[in-house]
């Protein structure tokens, strides 16, 4: 498996605490770019930058915004960052939104980083020592309890060099990003540049992105070709995870929006629902009740969600649980994505948590065997997780790489693993690389037997329910190539017999009642004088009545179920003897002059154009010939 050896580093902390001025230091890149921001002198959206590490490293920044009005526009930015810096000014310490973000970031799945004192050169050292103390007590039971707290000033220059060599040791222990795959891009700015066109950037949470690649835009599914790649403002032919990238799109500007997720086309799936892990804050200012209105903070998009607790009625504070987020929007995760909760309204941060399906089924609260099987998508084994999925949803027939999506499973395992569970009996292989599993392969035999034991017992005296109505009342929303490899394994089983476009139970046997026989009889009788040369069938014993008509296609199914009539067509039967007879005239003509022409094997029969054509035709069918040079030759 590759990896890819790259990072983006990201502040955070309260506002006015020197992120920005401190970013500026240790790149010589000033992150606040908006007009309104050189005005106000905060940080309104989120900047980036880069910064060169001793020992040759190179990490992308994303300076946040510190103020608690801008807390989702530093939720954005917060996503697909490896490693958190923590800024506290020496002069103020601890402040509201120190520990907001400080929640956040421990909601977003971070486990390294450190803490950066700012501004060290307006207090004393002693000064300095308290707050480190408080910072200490701050973060403990945190991903922050045991990281290094540095202090530093942008004025002065104190400490930068340290902290330059602590970023750098820290980065070099990241663990690298594997490139999967499929890639995954979050969409953080969209913008257009004069000469380029339409501009995304965002940080490359998986996978390897591509100039010139064609990609998906999600949710809406959009296909785009990626124009040019930049990273760092240098061009490059290919992006890697970890990566601040920015995409030259061929697109316009409007049909983009923070919040979209740029990615492998076929790779994800939009969904309303999302099954998770939850979370409440042990200080979070609110529980949260089933049916509770928040807004959701996923990769870098916002949304209303209502939450759905599967086994209790609210959470309080420090409680987790499982629970379905129930969306006003679709939106694309993946299992393992973290994202964060903030209450409907007053807009403050309660909680967050793990998804652990990004495309489940609707749930119904305080049902065991729901709760199992939240408690196997999150704990369970790969094989566990798969073999859920399959269950979950009966009556459907996810392919293999659908499963992989939903479950978070590793793609050059996972056929491997159907394959063994198939072998074993767990689950039953259909056409390639559809699975279902065999508690639903019960279910749609007990459906089939159902079906057509009704079927039977109205019609005694045929042959069996058509092929395409048990196709689509057995499983309506298969393609046809699934349905048949469903049916082929229940023939092969000895449970169904297929026949003539008809299916029935392989135990049962059509009846056939005297005017039937009698008809058999004289139709049989018909065609023997008929020879070569037939009538077109439905000018054979023209029926006067819906019973008469009735009566004579049943007939004519028994005979050609009995093998003594061949239907070539829709116009002609024939005999099976004299069937018999035109093959082999075919074969002897064709080994004396190796391609028959239609007119010869005319003459040859002594019949019509018409009925030489639909023996050809059937011949070509049934595997036996082919076309050349305007005849036919033997295959």
């Amino acid at each position: 498996m590759k990896l890819s050896k790259n990072a983006v580093i990201g502040t955070a902390g309260h506002v006015d605490h020197g992120k920005t001025s401190l970013i500026k230091a240790l790149t010589g890149i000033d992150t606040d770019r908006l007009a309104e921001e050189k005005k106000r002198g905060i940080t309104i959206e989120t900047g980036y930058a880069h910064i060169d590490l001793p020992g040759g490293l190179r990490a992308g920044v994303a300076d946040v915004p510190g103020h608690e009005r801008f807390i989702k526009n530093m939720l954005a930015g917060a996503a697909g960052i490896d490693l958190a810096m923590l800024i506290v000014a020496a002069d103020d310490g601890i402040m509201p939104q120190t520990r907001e973000h400080l929640d956040i970031l421990r909601l977003l799945g971070l486990k390294a980083g450190l803490v950066v004192v700012s501004k060290a050169d307006l207090v004393d050292e002693e000064w300095l020592e308290l707050v480190k103390d408080d910072i200490s007590r701050m973060v403990q039971g945190t991903f922050l309890e045991n990281a290094p707290i540095v202090a530093v000033s942008a004025v002065t220059g104190q400490g930068l060099d340290d902290l330059r060599a602590i970023l750098s040791g820290l980065v070099s222990a990241l663990t690298p990003h594997p490139v999967e795959p499929a890639f995954r891009l979050p969409l953080d700015r969209v913008f257009s540049m004069t000469g380029f066109g339409t501009v995304v950037t965002g940080t490359l949470m998986e996978g390897a992105l591509k100039a010139g690649e064609m990609v998906s835009v999600y949710p809406d599914d959009i296909t785009v070709k990626v124009r040019g790649l930049q990273v760092h403002s240098q061009a490059v032919e290919t992006a890697w995870p970890g990566q601040r990238v920015a995409v030259n799109l061929n697109i316009k500007k409007d049909n983009l929006a923070r919040g979209d997720v740029l990615a492998t086309a076929g790779s994800l799936q939009p969904t309303l629902m999302l099954d998770v892990r939850l979370e409440i804050l042990a200080d979070s200012p609110f529980r949260i009740k089933s049916g509770s209105w928040v807004h959701l903070y996923l990769g870098s998009s916002e949304l209303l969600a209502k939450v759905v607790l599967m086994e209790h009625d609210e959470l309080a504070e420090g409680q987790s649980g499982f629970a379905q987020l129930r969306l006003m929007e679709p939106v694309t995760a993946r299992v393992g994505d973290y994202f964060v909760l903030r209450f409907y309204s007053p807009v403050v941060t309660v909680g967050g948590g793990q998804i652990l399906d990004p495309v489940p089924q609707k749930h119904r609260r305080h049902k065991p065997k729901v709760v199992e099987g939240f408690e196997t998508k999150e704990g369970g084994s790969p094989q566990e997780r798969l073999e859920l999925l399959l269950k979950e949803r009966p009556g459907t027939f996810p392919k293999l790489a659908d499963l992989i999506m939903r479950a978070g499973l590793d793609p050059v395992f996972t056929g491997n693993w159907c394959r063994s569970m198939a072998q074993k009996g767990r689950v039953v292989a259909l056409a390639r690389d559809v699975y279902i599993h065999q508690e639903e392969m019960e279910r749609l035999k007990i459906l089939l037997k159902d079906m057509l034991s009704l079927w039977h017992k109205n019609n005694p005296y045929s042959a069996g329910m058509s092929l395409e109505e048990v196709r689509n009342r057995l499983v309506p929303s298969a393609p046809q190539t699934i349905a048949d490899s469903l049916l082929d394994i229940l023939e092969n089983g000895k449970f169904i017999i297929r026949e003539l476009g008809q299916v029935r139970l392989n135990a049962f046997k059509p009846q056939v009642n005297e005017s039937e026989n009698a008809l058999i009889d004289k139709l049989d009788k018909i065609y023997l004088d008929f020879g070569l040369t037939p009538l077109v069938t439905s000018a054979v014993e023209p029926a006067n009545s819906p019973a008469e008509e009735r009566l004579r296609l049943a007939a004519f199914s028994s005979l050609v179920r009995l093998g003594k009539l061949v239907r070539l067509d829709n116009a002609y039967n024939i005999h099976k003897t004299f069937y018999d007879q035109a093959w082999e005239k075919f074969q002897e003509l064709a080994g004396e002059k190796s391609v028959v022409q239609t007119g010869d094997f005319r003459d040859a029969l002594n019949t019509s154009r018409k009925v030489a054509v639909a023996l050809l035709e059937y011949f070509d069918n049934a595997g036996l010939t082919r076309p050349a040079d305007d005849g036919r030759r033997l295959r």
